[in-house]
């Protein structure tokens, strides 16, 4: 990967790890620090990051994205860089996009929902992020409402208004 998200990789690695010797294969976690920066752009969309949320993102993180307890601190310090420096998410999305097949696309905008629902509820705010991030990616709407109605059964929240 090129461009804004190389930039980013490269910044990560330098605050993360302090000696080149001990930098891993970053290409290795690329798609997890990916999700985990949408995860995280969900959680803050509505301005209070709760418990709940960040909970909700280690567990995705270690189960969707397969992430060792070991890994886990790194990549949360990735994504919290990523945070701190406001990253342009739509050339980050564009970025990332590009070679994810469709399928995985909907997958992680489940997960974005699943970040979005951790309090028991979907705030606008989070619910508009996950909209930006679905059109960034290409989801068709049909998919993006189905998305939207498995997570919030998922929750046991109400379904009626989408």
């Amino acid at each position: 990967m090129s461009g804004i998200f190389a930039q980013f990789r490269k910044s990560v690695a330098n605050s993360v790890w302090k000696s080149p010797d001990e930098r891993p294969d970053l290409a290795e976690i690329d798609d997890k620090i990916a999700l985990g920066v949408l995860l995280w752009a969900v959680a803050e969309a509505d301005s209070k990051f709760l418990i709940s949320e960040k909970a909700k993102i280690k567990e995705i993180l270690s189960s969707y994205g397969k992430i060792s307890d070991k890994d886990l601190p790194i990549i949360l310090n990735s994504i919290e860089t990523a945070a701190r420096e406001r990253i342009d998410l739509f050339r980050f999305t564009d970025e990332i996009s590009r070679d994810l097949p469709y399928q995985i696309k909907i997958q992680i905008v489940e997960n974005l929902f699943r970040v979005g629902c951790a309090d028991n509820e979907l705030d606008n705010l989070e619910l508009e992020s996950v909209r930006k991030i679905s059109s960034l990616f290409g989801i068709a709407h049909k998919d993006f409402i189905e998305a939207k109605i498995k997570v919030k059964k998922e929750f046991g929240l109400d379904t009626a208004g989408f």
